[in-house]
């Protein structure tokens, strides 16, 4: 405490707001243009090159494969997927490619694949149907549960003799299948052979 009654200067108000006015004042007389320019650059860079926001970025939406079936004279008949923008011949490698026997003249490697196309190749000798010829397929080549015979049943992946003529049966017993879903009705095909050959059969029209 001061001996001489007078109240310390730091516990005075108004002369501490002196002080930090001071202080202040010095501050912005020795460093304020400095200070302004270096703020006014930061702030005009950041509205020349405003950086991106996550949320505007939109990802490139992936491809959906190609599931295409590989039948006839290939060393591994089965389904297929192919990435988008894959030809014929892609499809037979990834079948492990042609037979000996593989007759390949009526069939053009270079073509395009499709979504749920059916891929033949046929054995030397044999007549290659065209499409427009077949009383089995529609004209993407899907094989008709209410047309095929059980030979043409038993092209399809896991579908042998006993199954076909179980699909047919089906057909005579109950009528012509009303959608390719009915195939589960039939006995011996399970969901995981189902979803196998769902995408290479129709209905037709």
């Amino acid at each position: 405490m001061n001996t001489n009654g007078e109240t310390p200067w730091y516990r005075r108000p108004q002369r501490l707001l002196a002080i930090a006015c001071a202080l202040l004042g010095g501050l912005l007389i020795a460093f304020g243009p400095e200070t302004r320019a270096a703020w006014l650059a930061t702030a005009t860079a950041s509205q020349t090159n405003p950086e991106p926001l996550w949320d505007d970025v939109i990802p490139t939406p992936t491809p959906s494969p190609l599931v295409v079936y590989v039948s006839g004279a290939v060393v591994a008949p089965d389904v297929y997927r192919l990435p988008p923008g894959s030809r014929v011949i892609d499809a037979l490698q990834a079948a492990g490619g042609l037979t000996e026997l593989a007759d390949i003249d009526g069939i053009n490697l270079a073509a395009l694949v499709q979504d749920s196309q059916h891929i033949r190749v046929p054995y030397a000798g044999e007549r290659m149907a065209l499409p427009a010829e077949s009383d089995r397929s529609t004209d993407n080549g899907l094989i008709n549960l209410n047309r095929a015979t059980a030979s043409d049943l038993e092209e399809l992946p896991g579908v042998g003799k006993t199954l076909a003529e179980r699909i047919i049966a089906r057909r005579e017993t109950q009528g012509p299948y009303r959608s390719v879903d009915e195939l589960r009705e039939v006995s011996g095909i399970g969901e995981k052979l189902f979803n196998q050959i769902a995408p290479l059969v129709t209905i037709g029209p």
